[in-house]
């Protein structure tokens, strides 16, 4: 299971990579969407390395957090932050959902502030990564 956890994790990192070049070059929905997957996989990376099991299927991050959340006591604006991220999985891809275009929905600033939300989760989860298995 540690290399399936190192997948998941680089994986998040890579999204989370690709957040920051997409909020350079200004499409700002990439951002938010690189965001969302960047917790998504973090988050079920740290369910096979915290909790030694499965994560679930859904891309709910509020949902992957709260098992975790004994091991990763994140601030009330962070979980806030998780709850509101998660929809961006669907509301960037679709502009039926977003009911418009999604680039011209996601502002830089929302861009910027999930940017570093999400960097700040991220930090935050770094003891654990680090972990010794």
């Amino acid at each position: 299971m540690r290399e399936e956890v190192d997948w998941w994790i680089e994986d998040a990192k890579r999204s989370l990579i690709k957040a920051e070049k997409y909020f350079e070059l200004g499409f700002y929905e990439d951002v938010a969407f690189n965001c969302q997957q960047a917790l998504e996989k973090l988050f079920k990376g740290l369910w096979l390395k915290v909790l030694k099991k499965r994560p679930i299927k859904t891309h709910k991050i509020l949902s992957l957090y709260k098992p975790l959340e004994k091991e990763l006591n994140l601030e009330e604006e962070l979980k806030d932050f998780l709850a509101l991220i998660s929809p961006y999985y669907f509301i960037t891809r679709y502009p039926d959902i977003a009911m418009g275009l999604p680039g011209e929905i996601i502002t830089k600033n929302f861009a910027l502030d999930c940017l570093m939300k999400t960097k700040r989760v991220f930090q935050c989860s770094q003891e654990l990564i680090l972990k010794e298995r």
